[in-house]
């Protein structure tokens, strides 16, 4: 069973209650500071696992001689992007050096998107590019003929 795809999901949903708390200030006064602390590590903490498996994963794809699409790359990209805006805004937090309320949640929504973007990028490569599943079939494929 591929742990990649799992760890993916659960960090999607860690990060956007993270980056929700960051640009919602309804939620930052709901939730406890020590539940704070506690969602930005565990959503850190599993970006970290998802970026490594993702690139294991990709490791042994290759290993196995299985072509890698190009929009592989651009997953890669947008995923470090994403998972790197975030880790530096739980670093903030953690040392209590509070940004500007502006520049916090800018730095939420940069991340949240870039980490979105990888989301649906990843998502081409399964559902579109078969990446992964034993049956790899490239996005360039030809488009099947219309009916006259």
């Amino acid at each position: 069973m591929p742990i990649h795809p799992f760890l993916v999901h659960f960090t999607l949903s860690l990060t956007l209650l993270f980056a929700g708390i960051e640009i919602l200030p309804a939620l930052r006064t709901r939730i406890p500071e020590q539940g704070q602390r506690l969602i930005g590590a565990a959503a850190v903490l599993f970006m970290g696992l998802a970026v490594l498996t993702g690139w294991l994963s990709l490791s042994a794809l290759r290993d196995r001689g299985i072509s890698i699409p190009a929009a592989a790359s651009f997953h890669r990209l947008l995923a470090l992007s994403g998972s790197a805006f975030l880790v530096l805004l739980w670093i903030g937090d953690m040392r209590q050096s509070r940004l500007s309320p502006l520049l916090s949640r800018s730095i939420a929504i940069a991340g949240l998107l870039l980490l979105l973007g990888a989301a649906g990028m990843g998502g081409h490569l399964v559902y579109d590019d078969r990446l992964g599943t034993g049956t790899a079939a490239p996005s360039s494929a030809a488009a099947p003929a219309s009916l006259p």
